[in-house]
């Protein structure tokens, strides 16, 4: 018997993608760097935290400070929500 059932809804039901986009432009004004535009974002989006962190800080898991920015993208895409 299932305890649980998940659904991914984003990008179904809910277009977070201008969310996504949003968390990632306040990391990147928090470290003095410019915005990206959405657009160029959205494709990305699917990709979640992971996606945005290698698109805007050209950083990926296994990079030292990785976590960090993990857990400050994820505190920014909450302040957006």
């Amino acid at each position: 018997m299932f305890e649980a059932v998940l659904f991914d809804l984003d990008g179904t039901f809910a277009d977070t993608a201008p969310d996504l986009a949003a968390a990632l432009n306040r990391l990147r004004s928090d470290l003095g760097l410019a915005a990206l535009p959405a657009a160029r974002l959205r494709s990305l989006t699917s990709q979640g935290a992971r996606g945005m962190l290698k698109a805007g800080l050209d950083m990926q898991q296994g990079d030292p400070d990785y976590a960090e920015f993990h857990d400050r993208f994820l505190l920014s895409l909450a302040v957006e929500n």
